[in-house]
């Protein structure tokens, strides 16, 4: 490799520490997918029951909601490094537990929902720290390559993890998988102990001391996002609002497959890899949109577009052309969370990073469940799939077209390239 070459590429790294951050990330990642997957099928294999199977899905979203607020004070109170070892630390422990648990035979059900639980409990603590930490470790220029290669690493996991798990469910059972994600955590532990560089202090020298107040606390970013920083709220609501109508669709999306174009499990395999191709694509492409647009309007754009998307889903019956929409389609999301990161990271006091990152995430996350849960009962009633999917569309693209009054439409979080 010629010495050219090779400064190249050092120029195009962005730091032994964002890498191992990056590579924590990953692996964790694909740890969160093990137990994902084999948790589910434990319990129906056990029971034999859709509503029993169901319930882990719930008990995983539910600490979401519960946790995601005490997770944005904590990663603002101590130094971030070591919240995310002592997340993956304490996420390694309750899987080694659930393994020895599944090792010795045991049978019960309950076990299990307390694992999901307790496994899952660990991400929304986990999270804002990890939000926050990416700005201390990269240059404020590089914020759109750094956070597009952690896109890229989650779709990549989102798209490999199911299948990994597979593979190791069949290869050493349930219990040997489950041991297998307990090493993943405990890699990803050893890679955030190796990163030397401290995360910045909760409050710059000089400042008040953080309160210890929690309500006070957590009032402050409510504050900052309602008064002080309103692209972001008008960011969380249009999220809010564009997972409504997603997700009427996302959560069905299996049965469409199946049932009204009578795709067989392969060829639904093809679709979901294609999304994950297509995430992929989009986060390649967001340094390049970084460079030109601020982050809040290639929101609002990747809203219109992905509502049109969904809209012209209804004509395509094949596999080839379905796929390449919905991989178009989740492309474009990949680069609105892109821009949604950094617009946060750009515009919100290093202080409260962590509780602003929580708080705009449980807003923009809350309706999921509604949707999915709504897009189900829509079609026991109306039996049209078609209509449920045009409305999803429409509803996404009239969000977008409505944000173009909001805040949102600003320069916000924008960098002139020509800034050193």
């Amino acid at each position: 490799m010629s010495t050219d070459v090779r400064a190249a590429l050092a120029k195009r790294r962005l730091g032994a520490p964002y890498e191992l951050l990056l590579f924590a990330f990953v692996v964790s990642g694909l740890g969160n997918w093990i137990y994902r997957l084999a948790l589910p099928l434990m319990v129906f294999e056990l029971t034999g029951s859709a509503l029993n199977t169901a319930v882990v899905y719930a008990l995983e979203y539910a600490p979401l909601l519960l946790l995601s607020l005490p997770g944005g004070v904590i990663a603002d109170r101590f130094e971030r490094r070591r919240i995310l070892v002592v997340g993956d630390l304490a996420a390694t422990v309750l899987a080694g537990i659930l393994a020895l648990i599944v090792t010795s035979g045991s049978s019960s059900v309950l076990l299990v929902y307390l694992a999901a639980f307790l496994l899952a409990c660990v991400e929304p603590l986990y999270y804002p720290a990890f939000q926050g930490m990416v700005p201390d470790l990269v240059r404020d220029k590089d914020l759109e390559r750094a956070n597009a290669w952690m896109q890229m690493g989650d779709n990549v996991m989102s798209l490999a993890g199911p299948a990994v798990a597979g593979v190791l469910i069949a290869a050493v059972g349930y219990e040997g998988a489950i041991w297998a994600d307990a090493g993943t955590f405990a890699v990803s532990a050893l890679a955030m102990v190796a990163i030397r560089t401290r995360s910045k202090p909760p409050a710059a020298p000089g400042a008040q001391p953080v309160r210890r107040d929690l309500r006070a606390e957590v009032r402050d970013s409510l504050v900052h996002i309602v008064r002080d920083n309103r692209p972001l709220l008008s960011g969380a609501v249009l999220f809010a609002l564009a997972n409504l109508g997603t997700w009427l669709v996302q959560a069905n999306l299996v049965y469409y497959l199946s049932d009204y174009q009578a795709m067989s499990p392969g060829l639904i395999g093809v679709v979901f890899a294609a999304q994950g191709a297509g995430a992929v694509l989009g986060a390649a492409v967001c340094p390049w949109l970084g460079r030109r647009f601020a982050p809040g309007r290639v929101v609002i754009a990747g809203t219109v577009l992905a509502g049109a998307g969904i809209v012209l889903l209804i004509p395509l019956r094949d596999v080839v052309s379905i796929s390449v929409l919905w991989a178009l389609i989740y492309g474009i999301g990949t680069v609105n969370m892109v821009s949604w990161f950094v617009l946060r990271q750009r515009t919100v006091p290093a202080p409260m990073l962590g509780r602003v990152v929580a708080t705009t995430r449980m807003i923009a996350f809350m309706s999921i469940p509604v949707a999915s849960v709504l897009g189900g009962v829509l079609e026991q009633r109306w039996h049209n799939m078609y209509l449920i999917i045009a409305i999803a569309g429409l509803l996404r693209l009239l969000v977008g077209l409505g944000a173009l009054l909001s805040p949102l439409n600003s320069a916000a979080g924008w960098r002139d390239p020509a800034d050193p």
